[in-house]
């Protein structure tokens, strides 16, 4: 391989890292927007389903919001299966709850085991 070759290849690799980590810490906004709703009502639902078509049952705008809710889901779960002080490290960041010890270096830690274990439950 000429040395062209070498630094296109490791520009895609790097570019294609980068958009992993922007798609990670958007769906992290996300899933901070989704930590601080409240959705705790009671009474009868805001829609119910009169008749089924069998078909699609929702519009293109709906579709995409249960994939993106579907992929914070996973986001939310994988953030519960990390380490302790990692999730507080995420907490901190994301939902301003109190700092643990050695917090930039947790939440690094975080960021790289959320980006590894949430790119391979995502296919982006």
């Amino acid at each position: 391989m000429d040395m062209q070759t070498i630094i296109l290849i490791q520009f895609i690799s790097v570019t294609e890292i980068n958009m992993n980590i922007e798609y990670l810490m958007y769906l992290l906004d996300e899933w901070a927007r989704w930590m601080r709703h409240d959705d705790h009502e009671l009474g009868y639902p805001k829609r119910s389903l009169g008749m089924s078509t069998g078909g699609a049952s929702g519009s293109f705008d709906e579709m995409y919001e249960n994939s993106e809710l579907e992929k914070i889901r996973t986001v939310d779960s994988v953030i519960h299966s990390l380490d302790s002080e990692q999730v507080k490290a995420i907490y901190a960041r994301y939902l301003n709850s109190k700092k643990p010890m050695y917090y930039e270096l947790k939440l690094e830690h975080a960021m790289d085991n959320l980006l590894t274990i949430v790119g391979r439950r995502i296919n982006v």
